[in-house]
């Protein structure tokens, strides 16, 4: 199975440029078999959010909008988040396996430490990874709070120094995983996954993760 880990939607990420409709068109149509969209989930994103009403619920409704359009299209999309902890602090850390409920009370999950929010993940089966640590303005954060890195950020308007990720994640022996961080047309499809697994649902998803079953590539 070829899988994305790393996507944002419009209606959500502030900074995104396509819809959930375009977003699971557009990976369908390019022979992905599943799609994780990760929209921020921070203090900055609420305040800017123009959707009206529950942040938290509106966050959820398009991750099932977004299953539904899979189904559909014959791909499988699975829900994830980009967390950022406090005001003023540009670190952001891709979770797999959060739910709806562990994810209700936004205040509380986003004023945690790193430190916190890794026993938090680590006590409900969430996989805690820092997205792109590498990148101008980010702060590496001590690699026992995490349970992996990004290594592979394939994000166009960004460097990421995906190498020193790498040599970073090697050098602690955290888990490694890779995305196309989309945000826009020109995004889509440049990094994968690869497993031959079948991940039917995400907690299909957190085993492959959690077990290095797959290997990255760059599309």
């Amino acid at each position: 199975m070829k899988i994305e880990l790393h996507t944002h939607t419009s209606e959500i990420s502030f900074c995104g440029r396509l819809t959930v409709d375009e977003l699971v068109e557009l990976y369908a149509a390019a022979g992905y078999d599943a799609l994780v969209i990760a929209n921020h989930f921070n203090f900055e994103t609420v305040e800017k959010f123009k959707g009206g009403g529950d942040f938290v619920e509106a966050f959820w409704e398009v991750l099932d909008r977004a299953a539904e359009l899979g189904r559909e299209k014959g791909i499988l999309v699975l829900s994830g988040m980009e967390i950022r902890f406090g005001y003023s602090v540009v670190n952001d850390y891709l979770v797999y396996g959060m739910t709806k409920e562990l994810s209700r009370d936004l205040n509380y999950l986003c004023s945690m430490t790193p430190k916190e929010f890794s026993e938090f993940a680590g006590n409900n089966g969430i996989l805690f990874y820092q997205a792109h640590p590498f990148r101008n303005n980010m702060q590496v954060i001590p690699p026992e709070y995490l349970f992996g890195i990004e290594v592979q950020n394939t994000h166009p308007r960004h460097d990421s120094r995906n190498e020193i990720a790498l040599a970073w994640a090697e050098k602690y022996n955290l888990h490694k995983i890779a995305g196309s961080d989309c945000h826009q047309i020109e995004d889509v499809g440049s990094s994968a996954i690869m497993t031959d697994y079948e991940v039917r649902n995400i907690q299909d998803l957190v085993h492959v993760l959690k077990n290095d079953m797959y290997e990255i590539v760059k599309c």
